[in-house]
């Protein structure tokens, strides 16, 4: 979601886009603030907890998701977002592997990709396959809104109020989860939590600003969490500020999950029972504390504590600081606590550094992106970012010094956590970005371009004018105004966009199908960016079996959309007209997400560290020149076309792959695999599967080969026929389907030997050779019918 002046739990605003939350001075560049750290400090290991069991030597483990971050070149002459940091960069390259080949699944938005990342689960299993919000249907055929920011045990939450509800009419949890893909089965059990692996070995987790291992909204998640009848949901409910700011401050966006009897919950403030109550094998006698009021007193150790190191950890009052110093506070009432889910890059490094400093061995973190102006910057070269939040485009001076502050914030945290002790020969460190965007502006090879020519934003700023940045904000119903479809009632998640036509009527009705052909009739008169007239809008458009193939159909039925559109990547719908156009440019915003493009749907993640292997060069895949946006700005290329190089990666193999290298396992089946190229020793029954993992991954990623050549297929279904002859559409859907059952089929049984051969147990000839061969049956097919 994107309203950035609806803040209904906070993240549904922040997390797409704007930054209201940051520290003033962002763009100056941090140098440290632990006195000794740049010159050789006193050396302190780090608490460690020694019931903490992980597998190779591993003692602490440090996971952090960036919303954005690229690694691929926005403009060819302007270096990317890990160029300008090279801190970061050069340490992954140089204790392990950065992989710029990982895949998001579909819809590619912060919370679908976040939790495939955390479970190794596509969406359809974890319960939240589209964007940041959804809809659910009621009785009466209408829909309500509904967030999937929700912390992880909750219920629905609908957003159609402020403060929000939980939903009454769709009982299913939020998370609501399936064994198996497509989501099937009742809609009442609980996705399994990502930390249960580590606290059962011993190990207790700590998490900054993570989706939906955090108390999310506070009118919700509180009671859930601390209890209807606590002092905390009591609190919450009387407080007459709809976006309950300072509760905000004091339990959302922190949690310390405890290991069973780890004396940093129970001898605690407030620990409260850490219930999952459809956890595999069950889990209890497990505690958790949330929030910073009762975080910071358990690893801020008291007012104006300074670590052995020189580093400051907590203010004159006991509240946490930032790597500059800066106390951290909501950003709206003031409140001292957690920063609101925009978390610069000081915010976040500092929190995780001080709960590993507390005996907190594995840490999980979140962190903001960097191309939008921050709170107390200045001068910036791109003409609409008058005010924080606004976009900078490719090269601006302000971005630029975004990126030099976020690079030097992790100079200083790899410095403090040396220091501790804790360092790439005992630490596993994964880093990654949920999404990569489309840059809807002026860029070189477009129609229009920055100025000056070749700028690369480092020694030249890159300057964007009025009219030169800004999605291209699409009125979806005015399009469709005169068309057939003018009196169809639909509700739209419009970062997908999903379409859920009133009624919650069957794929061939005849409303949806004339409603599928003018959408995909939709034009603009004139793209500024591409200098198309009369453009087609819609890319690409999945009709129900389609969306099932890209793992969008989860266990509840209630949340799932009657089709979705993905436009040309520019493009944003909304239902109101933009300066008296149906099309125009919408400068709040202009880094796109959520379609199916190259230029969104490739990112990266590194791992560094204990156990990890190291690539030549430490890099994997394309280098950020040879990216798909530098050389594909309309994004014109399929994902399979623009992923030629290097190993391809999907965001649900990190979560297999982390285990494994830290020799722990998940109590369900992933749905990713472990990537034996990061592993510095590879088993052999996981090199013996090496090639029948490349072939699972075309066949079951939501941009793979399959997926790619069914979505083509279904675009062109979808457009076609008539009201009186529905012929294409009709074989058209009797192939998908029997494409889709024989793809779910195979998938599993892969899916089974590659969990075997993870395990240990090493696969049979015959078992290999029938997976590949089933591998190339379904690409044929599905080629064959995609007509390529």
């Amino acid at each position: 979601m994107r309203n950035a002046i609806n803040r209904v739990a906070h993240r549904v605003s922040i997390r797409s886009g704007l930054a209201l939350s940051v520290v003033a001075g962002l763009a100056a560049v941090v140098v440290t603030s632990g006195a000794g750290s740049l010159a050789a400090p006193r050396t302190t290991e780090a608490a460690t907890t020694t019931s903490c069991h992980l597998g190779n030597g591993v003692q602490h483990v440090i996971n952090i998701v960036f919303d954005n971050v690229h690694f691929s070149r926005d403009n060819p002459n302007v270096p990317s977002d890990l160029e300008q940091m090279p801190h970061l960069l050069n340490f992954l390259k140089d204790n392990g592997t950065v992989f710029s080949n990982s895949h998001t699944p579909i819809i590619a938005h912060t919370a679908d990709d976040s939790l495939s990342i955390y479970t190794g689960l596509y969406g359809d299993r974890h319960g939240q396959p589209l964007s940041n919000s959804y809809k659910t249907y009621n009785p009466d055929g209408s829909t309500d809104p509904a967030t999937s920011f929700t912390y992880w045990t909750s219920p629905i939450i609908d957003t159609k109020t402020n403060p929000p509800l939980a939903n009454t009419k769709d009982t299913a949890p939020s998370m609501v989860y399936s064994d198996t893909s497509p989501g099937s089965g009742t809609p009442n059990r609980i996705t399994p939590a990502p930390w249960v692996p580590f606290t059962r070995a011993g190990c207790t987790v700590g998490d900054f600003s993570t989706a939906n291992m955090v108390l999310e909204n506070a009118a919700v998640d509180v009671p859930t969490v601390f209890g209807p009848a606590s002092a905390e949901a009591a609190e919450t409910a009387a407080n007459p500020d709809p976006f309950k700011d300072i509760q905000i401050a004091k339990y959302i966006g922190e949690a310390i999950h405890c290991a069973k009897g780890d004396a940093t919950c129970a001898n605690a403030q407030r620990p409260v029972t850490d219930s999952l109550p459809t956890e595999p094998q069950g889990y209890d006698g497990y505690q958790a504390l949330f929030g910073a009021q009762y975080i910071a007193p358990v690893i801020g150790h008291g007012p104006n504590y300074v670590n052995p190191n020189g580093y400051h950890v907590t203010d004159a009052n006991g509240n946490l600081v930032d790597l500059d110093g800066q106390t951290l506070a909501e950003p709206f009432s003031h409140t001292p606590g957690f920063p609101g889910f925009n978390p610069v890059a000081t915010q976040s490094l500092a929190v995780l550094a001080d709960m590993q400093e507390a005996g907190i061995p594995v840490t999980y973190g979140y962190i903001s992106d960097l191309h939008e102006r921050k709170a107390g910057t200045s001068g910036c070269t791109t003409a609409p970012a008058t005010a924080t939040g606004r976009p900078l485009g490719p090269g601006d001076s302000c971005y630029v010094n975004n990126a030099k502050a976020y690079d030097a914030a992790f100079q200083t945290f790899f410095q403090r956590l040396a220091a501790d002790g804790i360092n790439a020969s005992n630490t596993l460190f994964v880093i990654s970005a949920e999404e990569n965007d489309q840059f809807a502006g002026a860029n070189a090879g477009r129609a229009t371009q920055p100025t000056p020519a070749g700028c690369d934003g480092v020694t030249t700023p890159c300057s964007y004018a009025a009219g030169q940045i800004g999605e291209l904000q699409a009125n979806i119903k005015g399009l469709l105004s005169t068309s057939a479809s003018s009196g169809t009632l639909f509700d739209t998640e419009p970062q997908g966009a999903s379409i859920y036509v009133h009624g919650n009527p069957p794929a061939d009705d005849p409303a949806v199908r004339q409603l599928e052909r003018d959408t995909a009739a939709m034009t603009n008169p004139s793209d500024p960016y591409s200098g198309v007239a009369n453009e087609k809008i819609a890319q690409y458009q999945a009709g129900a079996v389609e969306q099932r193939i890209l793992h969008m159909q989860t266990a509840d039925p209630l949340r799932f959309p009657t089709y979705s559109i993905f436009p040309k990547p520019d493009y944003f719908f909304s239902t109101t007209d933009t300066s008296g156009q149906h099309v125009g440019i919408f400068p709040n915003f202009a880094y796109d997400h959520g379609y199916y493009s190259p230029n969104i749907d490739i990112t990266w993640v590194g791992f560094a560290g204990k156990g990890v292997a190291h690539a030549a060069g430490g890099l994997d895949g394309q280098s950020p020149q040879e990216g798909n946006q530098p050389h594909d700005p309309e994004s014109l290329n399929t994902v399979p076309e623009a992923s030629q190089k290097g190993t391809w990666v999907e965001e649900t193999d990190i979560r297999p792959t982390m285990l494994q290298l830290l020799n722990l396992t998940d109590d369900y089946q992933s749905d990713g695999h472990v990537i034996t190229q990061a592993l510095s020793t590879v088993p052999a029954p996981l090199k013996a599967t090496e090639e029948l993992a490349a072939g699972y991954d075309q066949i079951n990623s939501s941009v793979g080969e399959f997926a790619t050549d069914t979505l083509k297929a279904d675009t062109a279904a979808l457009a076609s026929g008539s009201s009186t002859n529905d012929t294409a559409f009709k074989v058209e859907q009797q192939m998908l389907e029997g494409l889709a059952d024989d793809r779910d089929k195979a998938a599993q049984k892969i899916k089974d030997t590659l969990s075997d051969a993870a395990a240990g147990k090493m696969p049979n000839h015959g078992e290999i050779q029938s997976g590949l061969s089933h591998v190339k049956e379904l690409l044929k097919r599905a080629g064959k019918l995609a007509g390529s």
